[in-house]
């Protein structure tokens, strides 16, 4: 069953020769995996298209650097600040510990590092999904529903 993205079909064959950069237990599952990337990948086009940032006709590099640049200039995320770090160390203490079995959590500033990093690409995470979900949610899609992948 094909899927639209807009007014733009995704058949069946781009979805199977997507599969296999996408394995998965069952084939339903990679399938699954595929028509995503698929779909994600055609509405990040469309909008660089939108935005001016890419050709309707460009190649599949010129749509991976502007699918790029999208989320440089559409996904902003916060920066975790200390307090931010403390908080997340206070409420996840048992995560830092010397070592495995030891009740001695690691001091706050040898790990306050560790922490921001993983608050920071969590951030950009959910960004990103929010960002895609916005895009979905203005997009008329069928055959695949993104939101329920997500």
């Amino acid at each position: 069953m094909p899927i639209y993205v807009n007014a733009v079909e995704i058949d069946d064959d781009a979805v199977f020769k997507e599969m296999q950069f996408h394995p998965a237990p069952t084939r339903e599952e990679a399938r699954d995996e595929a028509a995503k990337a698929l779909v994600i990948q055609e509405l990040l086009r469309q909008q660089a298209v939108e935005n001016g940032i890419l050709e309707d006709t460009a190649d599949m590099d010129a749509v991976e650097a502007a699918a790029l640049k999208l989320m440089e200039t559409q996904v902003t995320t916060p920066e975790a600040d200390s307090i931010a770090c403390r908080r997340y160390y206070d409420q996840n203490i048992e995560r830092f510990r010397v070592a495995e079995g030891s009740n001695m959590p690691l001091p706050f500033d040898k790990v306050e590092h560790r922490i921001r990093d993983y608050l920071h690409t969590r951030s950009i995470r959910h960004g990103i999904q929010s960002y895609l979900l916005d895009l979905a949610g203005k997009a008329k899609i069928a055959g695949f529903d993104l939101s329920a992948s997500l």
